[in-house]
């Protein structure tokens, strides 16, 4: 049994691996800033910030292995709140890099996203396409990258990075695409599409995004090494997305509301038109395969909606 940190383990992905690592026979600490009903109690959660360096060490202290996803979040709040993003995604990162080579922790697993590729002129977008952030988080996950190279290179600290591909599930905030559809349909109003709608995504279900960070953490092949983590087997476009919610969810009178791309988060210009994964080298290398397809996963999704009070 391994003990391991998970930094932002009561969100909605640290939540995920916890659970998935509690199953494993593993023993997990939790730092995050937000305490989660389920974690009131909890001796093995610790509340306070990744840019604590004292704070950080100590909870550090006694583990095996790290999975670091901490992180300011979000296109549009990462976007107005430029310097908070740049100090907690950045120095946030070197603070648990730095504990984790005076704690001699085994090994970091560093969530990255896909947001670093930005638009690609190929796809399904492999781990060695060419990176092209287009926004200011991106850009954070990238430098976070090359930091864990560089304390690999200094401190033969081991890491795997994973980059993301549109996670959803029951527990994510509706501040993302997939929630907002669902909680404008179940409330019987339209879910509004920026742009023409022909922005291409393929989503992948949480608890198999856990599973895809436990096996590159302990995978023995997976050291120094970056995985897509997605599922590629149902890429789809945000009309197509909003017309198989509104279908799900049993609402057929509803219609998309469509508004100009530049009344939303992204302007044109950093909007990405085309995100679909590769993920053969996590299947081949990790024996990764995500198992919930979108309609089983939009589902849970919908009815978490509609049996809330």
């Amino acid at each position: 049994m391994a003990c391991i940190l998970i930094t932002g383990g009561t969100g909605f992905i640290g939540s995920a691996v916890s659970k998935e690592l509690i199953s494993k026979g593993h023993k997990v600490k939790l730092l995050d800033l937000v305490i989660g009903k389920k974690n009131e109690n909890d001796s093995n959660f610790y509340s306070g910030s990744i840019l604590d360096p004292y704070l950080v060490s100590t909870v550090i202290r006694g583990c095996d292995y790290v999975v670091h996803l901490a992180a300011a979040l979000g296109v549009r709040r990462t976007e107005y709140r430029r310097l908070e993003c740049l100090y907690i995604n950045i120095q946030g990162t070197v603070n648990i890099l730095e504990a984790c080579v005076k704690e001699n922790i085994k090994k970091i697993v560093f969530a990255s996203s896909s947001e670093i590729y930005g638009n690609q002129n190929k796809v399904p977008i492999r781990e060695d396409s060419p990176v092209n952030p287009i926004s200011n988080y991106a850009i954070t996950k990238l430098v976070g990258e090359e930091y864990l190279r560089a304390y690999y290179d200094n401190y033969q600290l081991s890491y795997s990075i994973v980059r993301f591909f549109n996670v959803y599930g029951v527990e994510q905030r509706d501040a993302f695409v997939l929630p907002k559809f669902v909680r404008s349909v179940c409330e019987n109003k339209p879910p509004v599409i920026y742009g023409d709608g022909k922005q291409v995504r393929s989503f992948c279900y949480v608890s198999d995004a856990a599973k895809g960070i436990v096996a590159a953490l302990f995978n023995k092949n997976s050291n120094g090494e970056i995985y897509n983590i997605g599922n590629d087997s149902e890429p789809i476009s945000m009309r197509e997305l909003a017309e198989k919610t509104i279908n799900l969810a049993g609402k057929k009178s509803i219609s998309p509301q469509f508004i100009p791309l530049e009344d939303s988060d992204r302007s044109k210009e950093r909007e990405v038109y085309n995100r679909i994964p590769s993920i053969e080298k996590a299947k081949k290398s990790l024996q990764y395969n995500p198992e919930v397809n979108l309609d089983e996963g939009l589902c849970k999704v919908i009815d978490k909606v509609l049996q809330e009070p």
